[in-house]
């Protein structure tokens, strides 16, 4: 089980190889739906301040606990960047640079090496499949034009209708 002590215990620990003291806020953000974390920053003048890190309450409720690491290890190189070098420097060269410092090689999120613990019908309220192979196309947590009127829309893989299943 992932909590915010646990969480911030292993930023301390990545920090420190970089001879950074963590001393942000760990939050776990339940409305992050289209990135696994993110590193967040105040600017001061010129110069840069990282002051939080979040993580996804999707990805920690069903990803493994690798996957998890890997992006926690992720947020904390852009963490110790911005520390070291009070700048956002995205994913350049400085940012890769600390990535290896801190024992990461994932300079981005590669979500096809991400796994995950659950099936995407434990996950979604609405899973999208197209009708004609079965492929999974997407998931909702609400209802929205595409589940409520699926005869409009057809799937990206086939160009067959889609099918929503509505799961709860």
């Amino acid at each position: 089980m992932w909590t915010v002590e646990r969480i911030k215990e292993l930023c301390i620990e990545y920090c420190g190889k970089a001879n950074v003291e963590f001393d942000g806020r760990i939050v776990i953000n339940n409305r992050l739906s289209r990135t696994l974390g993110r590193c967040k920053y105040i600017k001061d003048g010129h110069l840069w301040f990282p002051v939080e890190i979040q993580i996804s309450g999707q990805l920690l409720k069903t990803a493994t606990d690798f996957s998890i690491e890997a992006v926690i290890a992720h947020e904390c190189a852009h963490y110790v960047t911005c520390a070291k070098t009070h700048k956002n420097h995205g994913h350049d060269d400085v940012f890769r640079f600390y990535c290896q410092k801190i024992g990461t090689d994932n300079n981005h999120h590669n979500y096809n090496d991400l796994k995950f613990t659950k099936k995407n019908e434990e996950i979604y309220k609405y899973t999208i499949y197209c009708s004609c192979c079965g492929k999974f196309i997407g998931g909702r947590s609400r209802a929205c034009k595409t589940t409520n009127q699926p005869q409009y829309y057809e799937s990206y893989c086939c160009g067959a209708p889609i099918k929503v299943q509505q799961n709860w």
